[in-house]
């Protein structure tokens, strides 16, 4: 009879410690995508301002983990500020290219690496 009540126990403390642990992990999450929302309106490229303030960050969590999603409300640009692209007329005749600024690459690993140093308390 005893031992159940320590089974008992022991699966409590443990539903209790993954909780808690999933809580900070949201925390982190969390500040981690302002984190990436803010360097990356900073360093958005800037023509009308609306690809630059179009960041946000969305915060998902569900019973296999957390996840946080950093987008654009202009997506169309994303990828061919991203990686570059060729300047094409309507003929088709191609002008040149254009670099890609790889910010978000930039932004990216720089918050991956602060998310990675963040402690379990959400600081």
């Amino acid at each position: 009879m005893a031992e159940m009540d320590i089974e008992r126990f022991i699966a409590s403390c443990f539903r209790e410690c993954v909780e808690d642990n999933a809580a900070a992990v949201e925390k982190n999450a969390a500040q981690a995508g302002k984190r990436a929302v803010k360097l990356l309106k900073q360093k958005s490229r800037q023509r009308t301002g609306a690809y630059k303030k179009g960041w946000k960050a969305t915060i998902e969590t569900d019973e296999t983990g957390t996840a946080c999603t950093v987008h654009n409300r202009v997506y169309q640009l994303t990828h061919l500020l991203e990686n570059g692209h060729k300047v094409k007329n309507q003929t088709g005749k191609v002008y040149g290219d254009v670099p890609g600024d790889g910010v978000i690459r930039e932004v990216a690993d720089q918050v991956a690496m602060e998310f990675a140093q963040m402690g379990g308390d959400g600081d």
